[in-house]
């Protein structure tokens, strides 16, 4: 795979990192003739199942993207929170090693990581949208960074970021590899929404459309030898509309109106995987999923977020603090230093709705995550400051994401290594094999800190 004489291996390699897919919708969707285009990429890999090695409250796709970049498990890395990457890790990430052995590389979204760049180092660096403190590289690439974040972060409010910054965007866009399929696709979601309603849902795919073609001219310019690409798409409308896909299973039915969502989100992947293998037909592509997903049937569950982030800070008496939202119920509150964080963090553990606390909260200096409780929300739930004495009802200083959540995280994970060959391995690897594997591709030695193994893909491999 490495030419004689040089770090570099004959062709591009590209992780695809399709976040939480399911092998087993994979197998079922490939079966019934849906998703070609993964059929042909198996067809051409070797095969492993990954193993996420943990258990919630550890199985999170922010800490498993971090073990799949690190080559460390949880137990070493302990990045637990979504955020906590670009504060705690200290070693250098798979892409770093690279970069700093003289290959350029480039990162699109890789969650929780704390990709920078070092002077003269070659490549570009796109935060993950969740990052409240992303800084892209090159800084030419920080509006389109912002307008992304901006966007997923505030998704569940189904809004759009304002006519300035979207035609900022429109414009980047238009500079850096726009197709006009790209836009004929966006315009019939933009027009579906308003003749039929009720599809605004599926904007993730879009947008995984649009960030497509930034990363494909974005590889080009800066002639990228390793990249990664992220979506999560898919991942949510698992989370949410798995009951709409198989109501049999579930004692709680869906609306009926979100049936194909799943299989919407596997076929959109579908067609750009068909794009990456058509982009890059001589490169080695990696399809990684970190974890999956499985019907959540017992313990379904909603999640809330505050209606407005200065009005429950007010409430629970806290001035100071600048709130941004991150993903799902979570948000970060920025505080002055860490005495006013601590005293934060005091507030918003008050709040209660009987004896329940409302928030959970986790603090790292002068920053809190916070993240709305769900098991407080019941009907008629009034929120209390045992502090100041007021009260609020709950659906006044929240409101409830999407609808109820209906797939749970599992260890299980895809792992394809289009080689050529097509060979499945039994048994389980772990995400810290991806790393030593990669860098083995490169030729580039692993670091000792890095506790995986690298994966044998030739033919003489063992099973």
């Amino acid at each position: 795979m490495q030419q004689s004489g040089s770090s570099r291996p004959t062709a591009r390699t590209v992780l695809v990192e399709f976040n939480e897919l399911s092998p087993q919708l994979l197998d079922k969707f490939i079966a019934a003739g849906h998703l070609p285009a993964f059929q042909a990429f198996r067809d051409s890999s070797v095969v492993f199942t990954t193993d996420a090695g943990e258990d919630p409250p550890a199985l999170e796709p922010w800490i498993q993207w971090v073990t799949v970049h690190s080559g460390l498990p949880y137990s070493e890395h302990q990045v637990f929170a979504l955020g906590d990457g670009r504060r705690k890790l200290t070693e250098p990430l798979l892409g770093d090693v690279l970069a700093r052995a003289g290959v350029p590389v480039g990162i699109f979204s890789s969650m929780n990581t704390n990709y920078t760049r070092r002077p003269g180092e070659a490549g570009y660096v796109v935060p993950d949208p969740w990052d409240v403190e992303g800084e892209a590289h090159p800084k030419e690439l920080q509006p389109f960074y912002e307008t992304v974040s901006a966007t997923v972060q505030e998704s569940s409010r189904d809004g759009l970021p304002g006519p300035k910054d979207l035609a900022r965007f429109g414009l980047f866009l238009l500079r850096n590899g726009l197709r006009p399929a790209t836009v004929k696709q966006a315009v019939a979601q933009l027009v579906d929404e308003r003749r039929k309603g009720g599809v605004k849902w599926r904007r993730a795919s879009v947008l995984d459309a649009l960030n497509y073609d930034v990363f494909r001219a974005l590889n080009k310019k800066y002639d990228v030898r390793f990249a990664t690409f992220f979506s999560n798409s898919t991942a949510h409308y698992q989370h949410y509309y798995w009951r709409d896909m198989e109501p049999e299973l579930f004692t709680e039915a869906g609306d009926g109106k979100h049936a194909e969502a799943v299989l919407h989100g596997y076929k959109s992947m579908d067609t750009l995987l068909g794009r990456i293998m058509a982009d890059y037909p001589d490169a080695l592509l990696i399809l990684a999923t970190a974890l999956s997903q499985e019907p959540w049937t017992d313990t379904e569950k909603r999640t809330f977020r505050p209606r407005d982030f200065a009005e429950l800070l007010a409430f629970a008496g806290v001035t100071g603090g600048v709130a941004k939202p991150m993903m799902a119920e979570q948000f970060v509150v920025a505080l002055p230093d860490e005495a006013a964080a601590i005293r934060a963090e005091e507030q918003l553990a008050a709040l209660v709705v009987g004896d329940e606390p409302v928030l959970k909260l986790d603090r790292d200096g002068n920053q809190l995550q916070v993240g709305a409780r769900r098991a407080a929300a019941h009907d008629g739930a009034v929120v209390s400051n045992p502090v100041t004495g007021a009260t609020k009802p709950h659906d006044e200083l929240f409101y409830a994401i999407h609808t109820t959540r209906s797939g749970r995280h599992h260890r299980d994970g895809a792992l394809w290594f289009r080689t050529g060959e097509h060979r499945v391995v039994p048994g389980h690897v772990s995400l810290t094999d991806i790393a030593p594997t990669i860098l083995a591709h490169f030729g580039v030695a692993q670091p000792d800190y890095m506790k995986g193994h690298p994966l044998q893909l030739g033919a003489t491999a063992d099973a």
